[in-house]
């Protein structure tokens, strides 16, 4: 009884199911998000540093305001998030 092989593939479809491979493997990064997580932590350090250093309670707090200001700025000016597939 002969064993049936597939079909061989073309080097245009093996391409194609390589890249569909990598695109299925790695998931979308939010770079957005990982901007606004960094930028939360550099303020929290830099506010507790002008309080720490400087026992300056007011500058620390206008530093995370100005913080998270500028984040919701971006956050508002980006929109909705576009659907990738």
């Amino acid at each position: 009884m002969p064993i049936l092989l597939p079909p061989k593939q073309t080097a245009m479809g093996r391409a194609k199911a390589l890249r569909a491979r990598k695109r299925e493997t790695f998931p979308t990064i939010d770079w957005l998000g990982l901007w606004a997580i960094s930028l939360a932590l550099c303020a929290v350090v830099l506010a507790g540093i002008a309080d720490v250093m400087g026992d300056d309670n007011i500058g620390a707090a206008f530093i995370l305001i100005g913080a998270a200001a500028i984040i919701a700025l971006i956050a508002c000016a980006d929109g909705e998030a576009d659907e990738q597939t």
